[in-house]
């Protein structure tokens, strides 16, 4: 046998190549892994600036807010210049916020919410809420689901002593 035969050439070179193509395909899956990762970790922080910008506006409103209610109730004729350029800037800074409002469409607050902000709570609270909710009314579905479970045997087991033809073919019928 001559090792340099194309029997011998042909051999070694079929696995080669489809190594090479699966190493290649390996390597366009992790770079594709990679920028995927990259695409997403880029729109992650470019949706954390936005919510930081928002925040930082409503701190600016609010502080202002607060501000023309100090001025407001021990007003002076001589605080008149202070108080209208701070409510200029409050106007200014519900425009911003109506500008920017485009920015989260894609956004949904629950009105339930609204409530346990007017009244001062942490809006975790609701959330606390909604889960107790939610927990309570799984308790009770799966109560049901129970319920019907042994409604179920004790249904076949009355008709097994009637018609017990019947529920033979009903059993087969499920697999059961």
């Amino acid at each position: 046998m001559d090792p340099n035969s194309p029997m011998f050439q042909n051999t070694p070179q079929q696995p080669m190549s489809l190594q090479r193509s699966v190493d290649d395909r390996i390597d366009r899956e992790s770079v594709q892994r990679t920028a995927k990762k990259e695409k997403d970790d880029e729109k992650k922080k470019q949706e954390d600036e936005k919510i930081l910008q928002l925040e930082k506006k409503l701190e600016e409103f609010q502080e202002n807010a607060r501000f023309i209610g100090d001025l407001a109730s021990n007003f002076q004729t001589k605080y008149q210049d202070a108080l209208n350029g701070r409510i200029y800037t409050l106007i200014r800074g519900l425009q911003d916020l109506d500008r920017m409002k485009g920015t989260f469409s894609d956004k949904n607050v629950p009105l339930d919410i609204l409530p346990y902000l007017d009244d001062g709570k942490n809006p975790l609270l609701y959330s606390k809420h909604c889960m107790e909710k939610t927990l309570e009314k799984n308790k009770a579905v799966n109560g049901k689901i129970e319920m019907y479970k042994k409604f179920r045997a004790h249904l076949i087991k009355e008709f097994s002593e009637e018609m017990p033809d019947f529920v033979i073919e009903y059993r087969k019928e499920r697999g059961q």
